[in-house]
């Protein structure tokens, strides 16, 4: 008589997969459904997990939105970091390779950009996220600062720190032009645009 066949164990996710399907889960129902409707309940329902979970991975299960935004923060900073810094020596194309990473699938999706734009208009009402929306500003400027630190000193003598606000600002505003229309800006123009800042702004 044949054994009856045993069904495989579920694979249990380690603690640090699940929780980042949280994490995604939660752009995805920002992105959707804005600050209102992204619920814990609705984050688990997408992310197929039981509502108790959520005390399992987060520290606060009733502050996930500025959690997520926490997280964004330290893999955007993480990932920019990496694509760039280990060709420094080449600043004009660790700054390329910069703006490349920045309008990635991984960083300039609808769901990424959509949930950051909601991050934006927390951070306008909430000290919390303020605060943290000023130390990622202030990394990001850091990290951009040391890239262009190898490159001719900003024209007509303008000051560093204007010259990288500047080149920010180029660079969240084609991000925004992006989301709205990647057809009437694809992301190689929107690349190309920032390179051409770069230039005029750091011009020998």
């Amino acid at each position: 008589m044949a054994k009856p066949v045993r069904k495989p164990r579920a694979r249990r996710e380690s603690p640090l997969v699940r929780r980042g399907d949280l994490l995604a889960a939660t752009v995805s129902c920002l992105a959707r459904l804005g600050p209102r409707g992204t619920t814990g309940r609705e984050i688990c329902r997408q992310a197929g997990v039981s509502h108790g979970l959520l005390r399992h991975y987060f520290r606060n299960p009733d502050n996930l939105l500025l959690e997520t935004y926490e997280q964004l923060c330290e893999d955007m900073l993480a990932h920019l970091e990496a694509v760039a810094a280990p060709f420094e020596a080449d600043p004009w194309d660790a700054l390329h390779r910069y703006f490349v990473a920045v309008f990635s699938d991984e960083w300039a999706s609808p769901e990424i950009i959509g949930a950051w734009m909601v991050f934006w208009q927390q951070a306008r009402s909430r000290e919390d996220f303020a605060a943290v929306s000023h130390a990622f500003n202030m990394r990001q400027r850091a990290l951009l600062e040391r890239l262009v630190g190898r490159l001719p000193l900003p024209a007509a003598g303008l000051p560093m720190a204007d010259a990288i606000a500047l080149l920010s600002a180029v660079l969240d505003g084609l991000w925004i032009e992006y989301y709205l229309s990647n057809t009437r800006t694809p992301r190689a123009r929107c690349v190309a645009l920032c390179d051409s800042a770069a230039r005029r702004l750091f011009a020998p």
